[in-house]
């Protein structure tokens, strides 16, 4: 991973993020790899397209971006939305400096496919003190809804489908998936996204289980969570009715590439004083953590 010097302002605490390189969403590799790790030939990128930010996991094309809103006060669907009047995606990333303004790609989220523009690349405010962010901002014809959208190269403009994440009512969860018998609904959030499912379920006062099983019940992918904790300001228990708590786990984006049953799911992390990001990509066997990046919002 490239290292950079990113000029942030200073947080107030220890605890502030680094901003990382979803900032670069996915760093660029000269090859990648299948699940076997067995070398795979690197995709040839078209000469229009050679100016265009690396991606590392060519089999999944593209970059990570957002939706934006249009005013900073107004109504939120997710407190780490980028704020803009102008553009409708945004992204964290240092990687867009070298592209020209008006470089068309394609975007999708659910529902929606169109080609956009680059609008500018520069460091644009963000959070509660406007801290100047290094962001490639984006123009559509549409409003993007906020949240996960995934921007292609304009050669791979029909690899991947965005689907829709909808909530998972408790009686359609496959025997299997759930821990505890019976469920108790006040402590489970479940989400379906095309047929695979995604469960977080409280295990104790301050634990969780995080599990991706396919419709029938076969579990792809588990990993233990925690809420987060600050001794003398925050030690609350996990309350699955707050729609934020630092540390827990929320998904943003679901999208479906070709030839994959399983779709690259994109997940939203809050913490004391911002943001990270991570992504489980499907491989022939497993569903494989990958750390997209951090970002600072505000002290907390």
């Amino acid at each position: 991973m490239n290292n950079l010097k990113l000029s942030l302002p200073k947080p107030k605490t220890q605890l502030s993020l680094t901003l990382l390189s979803l900032l670069l969403m996915f760093p660029g590799l000269n090859s990648c790899t299948n699940g076997d790790n067995n070398p795979t030939q690197t995709p040839v990128i078209p000469e229009t397209e050679i100016d265009l930010p690396e991606q590392r996991f060519l089999e999944f094309p593209g970059w990570l971006g957002f939706g934006t809103k249009v005013q900073q006060n107004g109504v939120s669907e997710f407190p780490f939305s980028p704020t803009s009047g102008e553009a409708q995606i945004a992204m964290f990333s240092e990687q867009w400096s070298l592209v020209d303004p008006g470089t068309p790609l394609v975007a999708i989220a659910p529902g929606m496919r169109e080609e956009v523009t680059l609008r500018r690349w520069q460091n644009e405010p963000y959070g509660c003190d406007d801290s100047p962010t290094p962001m490639a901002t984006f123009n559509a014809s549409q409003t993007f809804p906020e949240g996960a959208v995934w921007v292609l190269p304009p050669s791979q403009g029909d690899a991947a489908t965005a689907l829709p994440l909808e909530t998972l009512p408790l009686d359609r969860i496959p025997e299997g998936v759930l821990r505890r018998d019976p469920p108790d609904p006040m402590q489970i959030r479940a989400w379906e996204a095309g047929e695979t499912l995604i469960v977080l379920e409280q295990t104790s006062e301050k634990s969780a289980m995080l599990t991706v099983a396919d419709n029938a019940g076969t579990n792809l992918y588990t990993n233990p969570v925690e809420i987060l904790s600050m001794p003398g300001s925050y030690e609350e228990p996990i309350d699955f009715s707050r729609p934020v708590q630092p540390g827990i786990p929320e998904p943003i984006g679901a999208f479906q590439f070709q030839n994959n049953p399983v779709p690259l799911l994109v997940f939203w992390r809050p913490s004391f004083e911002g943001h990270s990001f991570e992504a489980l990509v499907p491989r022939s066997d497993r569903l494989e953590s990958i750390d997209v990046g951090s970002v600072y919002y505000c002290a907390f």
